[in-house]
């Protein structure tokens, strides 16, 4: 018989999160230790595991005593941690109207009892979110966060007593799901132009080359080995170089240097750095690899020499969906800042059975932050006794700097690369829980790219039930969803595997399609570039007047209503699909500079457009850029 109780309570969750709704559904409350007891004052009370989760002297009162400190910030997230029966965050409800409520409760069999037994209206309220795991809560608080907004916790007493190393973690979780929301904004802010003029530029590569999904199961049933930069690469490369035929090899950029030393021929090369990597390839026969490389990344690697190229056209990431779509590219492809993810989403795509991780230490173990002969390899990590701190050091730091060196780079201009890098490592260290149960240093992007691999191992798994996940960088991080076994044990037990030929895909083109999309940028971004041009000259005069004048004269008035016009038709170019991207990061680099009536105050304005027109000036030079690299593109279409 249908609980309606239950059913209207879910209806509310599965708007934003149907997998939980699912879950408290199909979960078997027959073998139920949870148990509902009322209070002296007939308030109603859960009991779990023998222990009341509510004040025996009042559940209501409890919960209002929590909330009553608590203040209603519009740009805030409250996170509960526990739903008991629900009065806290029904209290709170009441009081947080303008910020976001998260109430995280990892025990479904509390959930699927109290959702049985009675109905809850704070349920539906457009700013109360439910969820049960972690990774729920990471994209919740991505979704709603920014790096203003407040983030706080709260939880009954019960809860704190049974659960308290578990609710620093969550905020732990929740702040460092924060700091990678406001990381990736500032990333994809400084990266995103550099990154629209490499695609760009890789476009005539890009309509040449077939694309990742064309190998779809290609290699359905066989071994893939990808081969990261750790210390556990060093340790394992005789293993490799000895049974080169037993896997199909996957080699990341930074590994080129260590491989080509010991005679190792990679199958696949992938990179996807918009930085200039092109030092990392120097002096290295790659004619007999295929090279996997995402749309953005630095188009000097256009020039080096791969037996062919395969398009990874990630669907998340700057103007990688305009490309898609002018291939008419259907489907998911993703990308979250390290190369190890294009390579395992690559090697899945391909079919494999089983992958095979080697180097992906993602700690710091016996010193060693990367292996000896990388590109990195001369950092060691090491325990500062006078500080009693860890830190990242390099004993000889002439030898590091030609690493960071590319050709347009004086020496000097290296050093200073090389050092902000150290700099920005011992910023940055945090430890996480190594394959032992024991626990490593490391950096906080490595734990990232942990949490990144133990969410794509259980997605992974889920399409493909017969998928073994193996990481042999024995020693380092543990990464869940992987077995930690050695490569010696393994390669005992895979067979031979014959190398296929790509030679038979190519690019698949609709000619008048890419071409017409490739003239509607053109004249999208010519339209932008007209418009910057047209700002920079009024604004110019506009600062002329002031200085001049010192004050809002009639010219000025004049030159500052075009000023405004102007911005609001640039802003507008945001309704271009294919502009827009460019546009609202060229805008966001620039909205620091916008005070509120800045063009009332002579000395403001001033001062303000001063500083917008050398931005103004940057986004032109972007736009000129974008122009000069498609120019050359409708010629090989």
């Amino acid at each position: 018989m249908e609980n309606k109780v239950l059913t209207q309570n879910l209806k509310q969750i599965e708007q934003y999160n149907l997998t939980l709704s699912n879950e408290i559904l199909m979960f078997d409350d027959e073998k139920s230790t949870v148990q509902l007891a009322q209070n002296e004052n007939g308030e109603y009370n859960i009991i779990f595991n023998s222990i009341p989760l509510h004040s025996i002297n009042g559940a209501i009162e409890e919960a209002k005593q929590i909330v009553k400190n608590i203040q209603d910030v519009e740009n805030s997230i409250k996170i509960i941690y526990g739903f008991g029966l629900g009065y806290l965050p029904d209290e709170l409800s009441n009081v947080v109207l303008g910020g976001k409520i998260i109430i995280y409760e990892p025990n479904i069999e509390i959930l699927k009892f109290v959702f049985s037994v009675a109905q809850f209206d704070f349920l539906a309220k457009k700013n109360v979110f439910l969820c049960s795991k972690k990774d729920e809560l990471t994209e919740l608080v991505q979704k709603f966060s920014n790096e203003e907004t407040k983030l706080e916790i709260t939880f009954l007493n019960s809860y704190k007593n049974l659960y308290f190393e578990d609710i620093k973690e969550i905020l732990n979780f929740a702040q460092n799901a924060q700091m990678q929301k406001i990381g990736d904004k500032n990333t994809f802010v400084k990266k995103a132009p550099s990154c629209y003029i490499h695609t760009l530029s890789n476009l005539k590569r890009i309509l040449k080359s077939p694309n990742i999904e064309q190998l779809k199961d290609i290699y359905k049933g066989k071994t893939a080995i990808i081969l990261c930069a750790g210390p556990s690469l060093k340790e394992n490369i005789e293993i490799i170089k000895n049974n080169q035929d037993k896997f199909v090899i996957f080699a990341l950029n930074p590994t080129l240097k260590m491989l080509a030393k010991n005679g190792i021929k990679p199958d696949f090369v992938v990179a996807i750095e918009s930085e200039n990597i092109l030092k990392q390839f120097e002096e290295i026969d790659l004619k007999e690899s295929y090279f996997i490389c995402e749309g953005f990344a630095n188009k000097n690697l256009q020039n080096i020499e791969f037996k062919k190229s395969i398009n990874y056209l990630s669907d998340n990431n700057f103007l990688n969906p305009w490309v898609r779509d002018c291939l008419k590219l259907d489907g998911e492809l993703k990308t979250f800042g390290t190369v190890s993810y294009t390579a395992l989403s690559s090697v899945f795509l391909m079919g494999f059975d089983k992958i095979i991780l080697v180097g992906q230490d993602l700690a710091y173990k016996n010193g060693q932050c990367y292996s000896k002969d990388c590109h990195w390899g001369l950092m060691e990590f090491v325990f500062d006794e006078e500080k009693k701190e860890y830190k990242i050091i390099v004993e000889d730091f002439e030898k590091f700097v030609p690493a960071f060196k590319t050709s347009s780079m004086t020496l000097d201009e290296a050093r200073v690369v090389a050092q902000r890098r150290l700099e920005h490592l011992n910023k940055d260290i945090v430890t996480v829980k190594g394959q032992n149960g024991n626990y490593l240093p490391s950096q906080n992007g490595y734990k990232i790219f942990i949490d990144l691999f133990e969410k794509a191992s259980l997605e992974l798994k889920a399409k493909k039930p017969n998928l073994k996940l193996i990481n042999s960088s024995i020693d380092g991080a543990q990464i869940d969803g992987f077995e930690n076994i050695s490569l010696e044990k393994l390669v005992n037990e895979l067979d031979f595997v014959e190398k296929i030929s790509l030679d038979k895909f190519s690019a698949n083109l609709d000619k008048d399609y890419v071409l017409s999309k490739i003239e509607n940028l053109e004249k999208n971004l010519q339209t932008y570039y007209d418009l910057l041009d047209e700002f920079i000259i009024v604004s110019t005069k506009l600062k002329k007047e002031l200085e001049i004048k010192k004050i809002f004269t009639d010219n000025a008035q004049k030159f500052a209503r075009k000023h405004v016009e102007l911005i609001s038709k640039i802003a507008n170019l945001k309704t271009k699909a294919d502009i827009s991207m460019l546009v609202d990061v060229h805008l966001y680099g620039v909205e620091k500079y916008f005070k509120e009536n800045y063009l009332k105050e002579p000395k403001l304005a001033f001062e303000t457009i001063s500083n917008m027109l050398a931005e103004f000036e940057k986004m032109k030079n972007h736009v000129k850029m974008s122009l000069e690299e498609l120019s050359d593109c409708k010629s090989i279409v």
